[in-house]
């Protein structure tokens, strides 16, 4: 069992890794300045989002998408010494729903997939340096682990009771990020698909994304207001069914800062910068730089 479980997410890392290449080579480069992010209201806050996946000590397994953990503390340290203050997505929608106030240089730290490493390395380096992330939860991964226990950093997801101590800590917010729907084998993730009529579609989409709210709520006392799509495939038909759902935010994979007013629907389809894990810490923030 446990071998048959490492091979399906050894294959569906790759799948995942090559489907990310694609949607980031088609993505379009945001800059930030190096100046307070507070502009005119007209305009919007100015917000990066960073986005990262897994963190492994191994050299051996570098890619694009895994980084170490001594990359990630480098990552927080640049941050903090240049005067970003991380938030959550709970924040961002209470500055627009309710009118609170942002730190003067906001920035969102996400992790997508719920890998069980991201407790291993990444929650105690935000536990040291005080600072804030966002994770998203294939609802079906932490399905599986929670059952199996088979908690290896290498390719194991967080289980129920990882998340919800993970979440209780403060430092920590948990969003969506599907049930099964993180996959590229029939529909590309959870865009409609050709031939598919907008009630079958609304149904099996309304379905599994539920699902995952569901569990969370369940078995974790969390309620996410924020939907992670996978891979970043979005369609008109995903976007109004999440708002129908209650969903306040949605997150793509598109390379590209966010401008954040008061407007309700700047909140869907937020740009985040992959963090490529080839290149160092400056190269890659001279991008949102």
């Amino acid at each position: 069992m446990i071998e048959k479980i490492k091979c399906f997410f050894a294959k569906r890392r790759v799948i995942a890794m090559l489907a990310v290449v694609i949607l980031a080579a088609s993505a379009i480069g945001g800059v930030i300045t190096g100046s307070s992010i507070a502009v005119n209201e007209e305009d919007g806050i100015k917000l990066p989002i960073i986005m990262y996946h897994s963190i492994l000590k191994s050299a051996k397994v570098q890619t694009k998408y895994i980084v170490t953990p001594e990359q990630f503390e480098a990552d927080l340290i640049w941050i903090k010494n240049n005067g970003y203050t991380s938030i959550f997505m709970s924040d961002l929608i209470s500055y627009v729903y309710e009118g609170t106030e942002l730190p003067e240089k906001p920035i969102i730290i996400t992790f997508d997939d719920g890998y069980y490493n991201n407790l291993v390395y990444m929650y105690p380096l935000l536990v040291k340096y005080d600072m804030k992330a966002v994770v998203s939860i294939v609802g079906s991964y932490s399905e599986i682990f929670s059952n199996s226990m088979d908690l290896n950093p290498s390719y194991a997801h967080l289980t129920w009771d990882n998340i919800k101590e993970m979440s209780e800590s403060g430092y920590v917010e948990f969003q969506n990020h599907s049930y099964e729907m993180h996959s590229t084998k029939v529909r590309k993730g959870c865009k409609i698909m050709a031939n598919e009529s907008y009630d079958e579609y609304k149904s099996k989409f309304c379905s599994d994304v539920m699902r995952t709210q569901i569990l969370l709520t369940e078995k974790c006392s969390i309620t996410p207001n924020t939907f992670t799509y996978p891979y970043g495939y979005i369609c008109d038909e995903s976007e109004e069914l999440l708002k129908e759902l209650g969903f306040k935010a949605s997150l793509s994979c598109y390379e590209k800062l966010n401008y954040i007013t008061r407007d309700k629907d700047c909140l869907y389809s937020l740009k985040r910068f992959n963090r490529d894990s080839t290149l160092s810490t400056e190269r890659f923030m001279s991008k949102i730089k």
